[in-house]
């Protein structure tokens, strides 16, 4: 492997509200047939100063395999004033979900299997936290030993396309857990390219893998910069593919789009070799429950 790191710094109206993170583009495998498992915090272990793991144990995740890089989940929060979060119960879940009362129905975010170790039933789910921007931020900058939630396993959002020989890797730091992943996958003598945005050089992480990764850290020097407006100003670097390629981006949505329309119409990549996730929209108010 060579790695080369370079830092530059400065559904229904109710599945509206209920699925915060927009996932577009997105080519899905079918979905594994899960029900919601009732899992338990075990650890809360800092990675970075935005971004914490929080391990959840469970009996059920001796039975769940790892999926791969871009595997995911459906986290479920319990609501302000509850020890735990009301669960349902069937396979229908998203229909139990809907029926719930607001005042009981868990919160509900998507994120990133970051490790699963059935072994010892234990799953890893790395979280960023950005204040009390919503309640899955809220809960990364609170989570403790003990707390319970609710686990959905919901499969892979990306596979690793393995003819490619060039790989595009973007995404700000709320792609990072995912993009690790991703980068980790690919193989001996696949040349990788990523742009990463971080808010801050502590923010920066390692990135192993057997590929052939060229990484370009974006540090936000200024806080009140939207989420990926550093990635939009450096996509003009990006070369012109030699070879197959395959582009992986996310994070902010604007950002995800510009950066999908420029990989198509500067590049000339096809639209298919390109899977693409808009996380969230940096100013809009996220739903809160």
């Amino acid at each position: 492997m060579t790695s080369t790191q370079t830092r530059t710094d400065a559904r229904p109206a109710v599945a509206d509200t209920i699925l915060v993170q927009q996932v577009r583009g997105a080519r899905r495998p079918a979905k594994p047939v899960c029900t919601a498992i009732d899992a338990e915090v075990v650890r809360v272990t800092e990675i970075t100063p935005h971004l914490v793991r929080v391990t959840v144990s469970a009996d059920e995740f001796a039975g769940l395999r790892f999926r791969g890089a871009d595997h995911y989940l459906r986290l479920l929060l319990p609501r302000p004033g509850q020890q735990a979060p009301v669960l349902p119960v069937g396979e229908l879940w998203w229909t139990e979900m809907v029926a719930m009362d607001p005042s009981i129905r868990p919160i509900l975010r998507n994120y990133t299997v970051r490790d699963l170790r059935p072994d010892v039933a234990e799953l890893d789910i790395d979280l960023v936290r950005h204040g009390d921007a919503g309640p899955g931020s809220r809960w990364a900058g609170s989570a403790r030993v003990g707390d319970r939630v609710g686990i959905i396993d919901q499969g892979l959002l990306h596979e690793i396309d393995h003819a490619a020989r060039e790989y595009l890797v973007i995404g700000d730091e709320t792609a990072l857990p995912a993009a690790a992943g991703v980068i980790a996958d690919l193989r001996e003598g696949v040349e990788v390219k990523a742009l990463l945005e971080v808010p801050s050089a502590a923010d920066v992480i390692d990135l192993p893998t057997a590929a052939d990764l060229d990484v370009t850290w974006l540090i936000r020097a200024d806080p009140h910069t939207r989420p990926g407006m550093r990635i939009l100003d450096t996509l003009s670097t990006l070369a012109r593919p030699r070879a197959r390629v395959a582009a992986w981006i996310a994070g902010e949505s604007r950002m995800t789009t510009a950066t999908r329309r420029h990989l198509v119409n500067v590049l000339k990549i096809g639209k298919p070799a390109i899977c693409f996730h808009g996380y969230f929209r940096h100013g809009r108010a996220q739903y809160d429950g």
